[in-house]
C-alpha cells in the first residue's frame, strides 16, 4: 500500500511537481520508517493513462488543483475512482475518512479552493501559499522555504493520520462514463437536469454568421470546441459525475420545460446553459422565461461565451441588453453575475462546480428545515453539505 496517490494536470509544470513529489515522499516517509520511495504514487507524467491498481492501493489522493484540474480527463478519473472509493465506505461503514487533500497548487480566480472543492483545506499559517499558491513558493524556495517546509507537513500530517482502508472499486471505466460496472449508484444521489438553451445550426438567427459551434440539435453546442460536437455536454456530464450527481442533459423545448416545471422538488436541481444569441429567436423567449421564473433555489444559469469568438464580442452590449430583458431574474441575482460570459473551459468548469454546490447545500437546507432530521453521531459538522455520500 502506498500512503498517498499524486493527482495533477500532467505534461504541465513537471519539473516542480516532480520536485514536490520528491519531497513529499521523503517527509512521510521519515514520518513513517519506511523508504520514501514506497510511501507515494503517482501516473505517467507524459501520458493520460490511469491506473486503478496505483489508486486502488493509495489510502489518500493528494490533488494538485489548479484552474484547469477538471478538464483533464485524467484528473477527472482519478478524483472519481476516489470519490466512489469514499461513497463505498460511507455505505458499508457508516463512518466518512479524511482521504482527499487539496493543495492549491495555482490560485483560481474565480473562487477560493474551498468553493471548488468539498474537502477540508489543508490549514496553514503561510500567507503566500494561501494568496499565490504552492507552485508560487516552490519557483521562489529560496524566500520561502519555511512557508513551503510548512506546507510540506501539513499535507504529512493529513497523510499519516490517514488509517482507514477504503474500499477498491472493480470495473471502474476510466475512459467512459466515470461509473464503476456492477456498483449501483446511491439510492438518495442527488439529481440535475442541465438544459441546453442553444439553437441547432439550422435554427440560428439570421443575425448569427459564425456557424462552426453548433450541430444537428441544440445538444451538440460547443462553443469551447468549435467542431467538436457535444463537448460541452461531455464536460458537464463528466463534472457533475465527480460531485456524485446523477446528470440528466436536456434542449430548452416545450417538453423540458413542462418537465421541469412539474418537478417542484426543492432537491429537483436545474442548470440553464445559455447562448446569448438563443435570446434572438422569439419562439425560445416564453422557454427561457418559465425557467427564469422557477424557485431561485434550485435553479441557476451558466453562459459560455468564448474568449475568440469575436461575433459575440462585438455584440457585447446587444447580447447583455437581451438576457437582461428575457431572464430578469437569474441575471437581477447579484451572485449569478460570476456564471455569465464565461469565456473558456476552465473558468466555466470551476464555476460549474460552484454552481453545483450552492444548489445542493441550498436544496438540502430546504429540506432540513422541512424533515429536521438527527444530526449524525459523527462528525458530519466538519464537512460541506456537498454529497450525503461524499467525505
Amino acid at each position: 500500500m502506498s500512503h498517498f496517490y499524486l493527482s495533477h494536470v500532467r505534461t504541465v509544470d513537471e519539473e516542480w511537481v516532480a520536485a514536490f513529489f520528491h519531497d513529499l515522499c521523503a517527509v512521510v516517509g521519515r514520518r513513517t520508517g519506511r523508504p520514501p520511495d514506497t510511501v507515494g504514487a503517482r501516473g505517467e507524467p507524459r501520458s493520460s493513462d490511469v491506473s486503478t491498481d496505483l489508486l486502488g492501493r493509495s489510502t489518500v489522493l493528494v490533488v494538485l488543483h489548479s484552474p484547469p484540474y477538471f478538464a483533464q480527463s485524467s484528473c477527472l478519473a482519478e478524483w472519481s475512482y476516489f470519490q466512489r472509493r469514499l461513497n463505498l465506505h460511507w455505505s458499508r461503514t457508516g463512518r466518512r475518512a479524511d482521504a482527499v487533500v487539496p493543495v492549491m497548487w495555482e490560485p483560481d480566480p474565480t473562487g477560493e479552493l474551498d468553493e471548488v472543492v468539498p474537502y477540508p483545506p489543508l490549514r496553514v499559517a503561510s500567507e503566500a501559499y494561501r494568496q499565490d499558491g504552492l507552485l508560487h513558493l516552490l519557483r521562489l524556495r529560496a524566500r520561502y522555504r519555511a512557508a513551503y517546509e510548512e506546507v510540506l507537513e501539513a499535507i504529512a500530517d493529513r497523510v499519516v493520520a490517514a488509517t482507514e482502508r477504503l474500499p477498491e472499486v472493480h470495473g471502474f471505466d476510466m475512459s467512459g462514463n466515470r461509473s464503476p460496472v456492477g456498483v449501483p449508484a446511491p439510492a438518495s444521489g442527488q439529481t440535475v437536469s442541465f438544459v441546453v438553451a442553444a439553437p441547432a445550426r439550422d435554427e440560428l438567427p439570421e443575425e448569427r454568421h459564425s456557424r462552426q459551434s453548433y450541430g444537428k440539435t441544440p445538444l451538440n453546442w460547443s462553443p469551447y470546441a468549435p467542431g467538436e460536437e457535444g463537448a460541452l455536454v461531455s464536460l458537464v456530464v463528466d463534472t457533475a459525475t465527480t460531485l456524485d450527481f446523477t446528470a440528466t442533459v436536456l434542449p430548452l423545448d416545450e417538453e423540458t420545460v413542462d418537465r421541469i416545471s412539474r418537478e417542484q422538488d426543492p432537491e429537483q436541481l436545474v442548470v440553464l446553459l445559455v447562448d446569448a444569441w438563443v435570446a434572438l429567436r422569439g419562439d425560445k423567449r416564453s422557454l427561457l422565461a418559465a425557467v427564469d421564473e422557477r424557485s431561485p433555489e434550485a435553479t441557476t444559469a451558466l453562459e459560455p461565451r468564448a474568449r475568440d469568438d469575436t461575433e459575440s464580442a462585438e455584440l457585447t452590449v446587444t447580447l447583455d441588453e437581451l438576457l437582461d430583458r428575457t431572464l430578469p431574474l437569474l441575471r437581477a441575482r447579484h451572485s449569478e453575475y460570476e456564471r455569465w460570459g464565461l469565456p473558456d473551459a476552465e473558468s466555466f468548469t470551476s464555476s460549474l462546480r460552484k454552481v453545483l454546490i450552492r444548489l445542493q447545500n441550498e436544496a438540502l437546507k430546504s429540506v432540513q428545515a422541512v424533515r429536521s432530521p438527527a444530526p449524525p453521531a459523527e462528525g458530519l459538522h466538519t464537512f460541506p453539505l456537498l454529497g450525503r455520500y461524499s467525505s
